[in-house]
């Protein structure tokens, strides 16, 4: 299931690793973020050597884990490290209107979704496709054959909103 992080204020240490395991990640304006630990003397070793690294220029990663700069929303947003920066008023109004959206999707589309994004995670482009066609995604494998997929094609062709899906 798609996960979003709905960040508001200092989102420090295990605080940012538990965002960075986040699928979205929006933040209120004034959100700040940080990896203190290695000028106390610990690692962020519980998702933050791992993923920080990927989510933002190596540099930038570097400079957030040996300093332990902070980093304010708006530099967040530039980097690419959250999706979208808005007021603190509008913060979870938005996470909401987000997960709605998803959640109007066909399940198990989003499903083979994450589950083709984990299993070529690190691969090359043609290493990518040749794990999606395999036939070892079982849940890529039954949304394409499923009735949703079916449905959200003939709705395209028919330019109307698909009927809700049912996760068949």
């Amino acid at each position: 299931k798609p996960v979003i992080a709905a960040l508001n204020g200092h989102v420090l240490g295990g605080g940012l690793e538990l965002a960075l395991a986040c699928d979205l990640l929006i933040a209120a304006d004034h959100a700040e973020f940080a990896m203190p630990e290695l000028p106390i003397g610990i690692l962020p070793d519980s998702g933050g050597i791992q993923r920080l690294p990927r989510r933002l220029p190596y540099n930038i990663a570097l400079e957030m884990l040996l300093l332990g700069r902070r980093m304010p929303a708006a530099e967040a947003k530039h980097y690419g490290l959250v999706n979208a920066v808005v007021p603190k008023e509008t913060l979870m109004a938005t996470a909401r209107e987000w997960a709605e959206s998803i959640a109007a999707g066909a399940p198990l589309t989003i499903q083979a979704l994450k589950e083709a994004l984990k299993a070529i995670d690190g691969r090359g482009i043609r290493e990518g496709f040749e794990v999606i066609r395999s036939g070892r995604l079982p849940t890529y494998e039954r949304a394409l054959v499923s009735e949703d997929a079916k449905e959200g094609v003939q709705a395209f062709a028919e330019k109307r909103k698909p009927n809700a899906f049912k996760g068949r």
